[in-house]
């Protein structure tokens, strides 16, 4: 059975945490499909991290010339007088390098080289560039790891379904901001694995799961939370569907609706609910 995973090339946290979870379900990945990186815009925070990153080559080798600095070799670490600071000094903003909030610290192309995992980078999603590098792959089951709306040309390949994992209840909240409309509606925090189809979440629904929130006091941990379970639930669903245990339930799109970006006005109301410990008593 081969499985690809459908990705942005620099969409790091949220893909190695799917791996993790395949990997958990003892499912092997035939190849990633990563779409290629934009190009950085510059900003006032980028010239001073590449001044920061400067400034400390500078030292390192004023160090090395007085004979101040030994490389310790294995680790990468840097001895200076005899003492080992760390690696990777703070930013000018008191952050670390972004690298370093990521699972292992690798980035998607290091893990994929590590696992011996073929990898191609495209610049388009939805071209014909995408489509031959998942022929190339063999395609059984395509899983999206948070992309844009993919179209019909992409999802014709794959030999079984195409699957994605959806942060509210299906056919009931479709569309932006589901986690955060969810609790400003009353209804209970979920995910929900569905095929992926032309149309935006309405495709046949295989599993939903819903999420107790009541210990997150904030839309950033419910987020999360939600965020970290429906990978696992991903993860699950594919072994189940791999061993012929989910039946599809086909949507019927007029029981949904459809939800865009949530105000901030709103926000701030599930934002309190919340901060109040959020419990959902619905049956």
């Amino acid at each position: 059975m081969n499985l690809v995973v459908l990705c942005k090339s620099w969409n790091h946290k949220k893909v190695l945490e799917i791996l993790a979870a395949l990997r958990e379900q003892e499912l092997r990945v035939r190849g990633l499909v990563a779409l290629a990186a934009a190009p950085e815009k510059k900003t006032w925070t980028d010239l001073a991290r590449k001044t920061h990153e400067k400034s400390v080559a500078y030292l390192l080798r004023h160090f090395r010339k007085n004979g101040a600095v030994d490389s310790t070799g294995t680790n990468g670490f840097i001895a200076v007088n005899g003492v080992t600071p760390e690696f990777h000094l703070p930013m000018p903003n008191g952050q670390l390098p972004a690298r370093q909030n990521q699972p292992a610290g690798l980035t998607i192309a290091e893990y994929a080289e590590l696992q011996q995992i073929p990898i191609a980078v495209v610049k388009d999603l939805n071209s014909a560039e995408c489509v031959a590098a998942l022929q190339r792959l063999e395609t059984d089951i395509l899983l999206l790891g948070g992309v844009p709306i993919i179209r019909a040309n992409v999802l014709a390949v794959p030999k079984i379904c195409t699957l994605n994992v959806h942060m509210a209840l299906l056919p009931t909240f479709r569309g932006m901001n589901v986690a955060e409309w969810s609790i400003y509606c009353g209804a209970p925090a979920a995910v929900t694995v569905h095929q992926v189809d032309p149309g935006v979440d309405t495709g046949a629904i295989l599993y939903r799961e819903r999420i107790d929130v009541s210990d997150c006091p904030t839309i950033a941990t419910m987020r999360a939370k939600v965020s970290r379970q429906q990978h696992l639930v991903l993860a699950k669903c594919t072994r189940l569907l791999i061993e012929k245990k989910l039946v599809p339930e086909p949507q019927q799109k007029e029981a949904g609706k459809q939800y865009y970006l949530m105000h901030d006005k709103l926000k701030k109301i599930v934002a309190h609910r919340l901060a109040r410990g959020y419990h959902h008593h619905a049956p």
